[in-house]
């Protein structure tokens, strides 16, 4: 019996030692993206985006009260998730305009796109929620100010529903951006 007791402590403390693997995620566009020659607008460039200082982390972030976030430990984002929605969005906003969104910076005399996320978690009611800000500038002026505020029930538990429903918030950000990018009429 003791023998059996000593066998079971020792296979239980070797499970208990063992590391959990971390689970790795991607904020990507499901726009297909074949091989073809760019059109890259002339009316428009994207400017700066901007993540909360608090989404700027390894762990996927949940909301556990008002106020109260709680990174995860072992659900992480496999790139700075700054580049995973800058990616994500200039993607679907150029997919929904037929035009490549390029950098301001290569784009003479176009409206500049500058974004803003608030908030991109979620909660534990199975929900992913966003807040995100967006403005057109041009010749230097605000010409257009818009918000963004959504949140979307989990399609099932876990952390990779969480990240699908972010992903299908930034997608139907990105949509909203791309349709208010009107080009401003020509002077007559």
């Amino acid at each position: 019996m003791k023998v059996a007791s000593l066998l079971l402590v020792v296979l239980l403390s070797g499970c208990a030692s063992q590391a959990v693997e971390p689970s790795y995620y991607l904020l990507r566009s499901n726009q297909d993206l074949p091989s073809s020659q760019l059109n890259p607008s002339v009316d428009f460039a994207l400017g700066t985006i901007q993540i909360a200082p608090y989404l700027n982390q390894l762990g996927l972030v949940i909301e556990i009260a008002d106020s109260q976030i709680r990174p995860a430990v072992n659900h992480l984002w496999a790139e700075p998730i700054y580049d995973g929605v800058r990616t994500l969005l200039t993607t679907d906003i150029s997919h929904a305009n037929g035009q490549e969104l390029m950098p301001a910076k290569h784009s003479k005399n176009a409206t500049v796109v500058n974004i803003r996320i608030d908030k991109l978690d979620g909660t534990l009611d199975g929900k992913a929620k966003i807040v995100a800000y967006w403005w057109l500038v041009r010749n230097g002026e605000v010409v257009d100010l818009h918000r963004f505020s959504k949140s979307r029930s989990l399609s099932a538990d876990g952390y990779r529903a969480m990240v699908d429903a972010e992903t299908a918030l930034l997608e139907e950000l990105a949509e909203n951006i791309a349709a208010s990018m009107v080009a401003p009429p020509f002077a007559s």
